[in-house]
Parts: C-alpha cells; sequence; structure tokens
C-alpha cells in the first residue's frame, strides 16, 4: 500500500461490485474469478484507469439490485490475468472502508457509488496492531473452532504468525455468513474485529445457533 496514501487522494465515485459472502478488509487481498460481461466491462475501466474497485455486499433479504449494504472497502487491482474467453483473474489489496452514499447503473451494466470515507481514515494507517494481549484467547477460540470443524492445522506455524496476519487472513477465508462478515467489516478497529472473531469462533464450537444482525 501507499504509504503516502491519504483520504484526500482516494476517488468519491467509484465502481463498485456487489458479491454475496465476501470480505475484503484493509491490508488484505483478495482474488476473483471476473466473467460476467458487465464485470469484465468493471474491470477493463478500472485497469485503464487508477485500478480501484469497491467491494460491497448485498443483503441477505436482497430483493432489488439497489439492496446492498452501506458499508464496503476499496480495493486495488495488483495483479491481473486475461484469461481465455474474455475473463480475467484478478487481485485486490484493500485500502480503506467507506460508507456508500448513492449508487447509479451506468450504460455498461455495472454499478458507479458516490462514496464517504471519513469514519475511516485510520485504515489508511499501516502501523495498526492487533493488541498481544489477545492473541493467546484468539488461538484458544481457533483451536475449538477447528475441532468443531474437524480442520486439521499446523500450529507451530499459526503460533509464529502475526495476530494481524491471521485475524486478516481467516476473517477473510473463514465460512462466516453474509451478516458475520459484514460485522467484522464494520468493526472500529484490528482489535475489534478480532473480539468478534472470537467471539464468532466460540458460537460455533459450542454448536449455538447464529443470528447475528
Amino acid at each position: 500500500m501507499d504509504n503516502n496514501l491519504n483520504i484526500d487522494k482516494l476517488p468519491q465515485a467509484i465502481p463498485i461490485f456487489p458479491l454475496s459472502n465476501c470480505l475484503l478488509l484493509p491490508n488484505g487481498n483478495l482474488t476473483l474469478n471476473i466473467f460476467e460481461p458487465r464485470y469484465v466491462n468493471m474491470t477493463e475501466d478500472s485497469i485503464s484507469s487508477n485500478r480501484l474497485i469497491g467491494m460491497i455486499q448485498p443483503k441477505k433479504d436482497n430483493k432489488t439490485k439497489d439492496d446492498l449494504y452501506n458499508i464496503g472497502c476499496l480495493g486495488k487491482i495488483t495483479h491481473f490475468s486475461e484469461l481465455d474467453n474474455a475473463k480475467y483473474l484478478i487481485e485486490l489489496k484493500g485500502l480503506c472502508r467507506y460508507r456508500m452514499i448513492n449508487n447509479k447503473l451506468v450504460d455498461k451494466g455495472y454499478l458507479i457509488a458516490n462514496v464517504n470515507y471519513t469514519d475511516y481514515y485510520l485504515d489508511l494507517n499501516n502501523n495498526q496492531e492487533a493488541s498481544p494481549s489477545l492473541k493467546k484467547e484468539f488461538l484458544s477460540s481457533l483451536k475449538s473452532y477447528f475441532n468443531s470443524e474437524n480442520i486439521k492445522a499446523d500450529w507451530q506455524i499459526i503460533e509464529k504468525a502475526s495476530l494481524n496476519l491471521l485475524v486478516n487472513s481467516l476473517a477473510q477465508s473463514c465460512p462466516f455468513n453474509n451478516e458475520e462478515k459484514q460485522l467484522l467489516l464494520e468493526s472500529k478497529d484490528i482489535n475489534d474485529i478480532t473480539e468478534t472473531m472470537i467471539t464468532l469462533f466460540k458460537i460455533s464450537a459450542a454448536g449455538e445457533i447464529k443470528n447475528i444482525n
């Protein structure tokens, strides 16, 4: 990420990619296979300009194209490959969360949104670190979760990894539902995300019914 990046340099209008059960966090990485014609158009337009795309989730009871969550995350295309049959494989780097003000459909079939980043300026601080005091509880809840899901892991590697790396990678890769992923996205900071994940791991390991709204 550009260490000199600030809110004033972020565009106020961005193409948005609504995708269910998909989470991009600041400093996270997300690989996407682009194949729908409208999103191929979006990708090509992004590549030819600033390479920025806003990820956002449709609501679970989505009945209209505009029924989207208000909070998403801006990502920058850091790598892309043009595949056969007019498809793309792209990798996004999470930059900063945003609040969507409104959106409109453009002629090429995708949405452009007016957005505001004010509430999330701290996302641009690359020095944010999760509190080390949370790591023990995080690992304990993660072990319980993995055991409940019969997931095997190399705990020596996991225990040596930084808490930030674990939180960002697992938040995006664990099979949380739409509401849970949105809850993580809207967390105040990395400590809040960590504490929310601990709670989600404990709920899942205990076999309780999830009902996060």
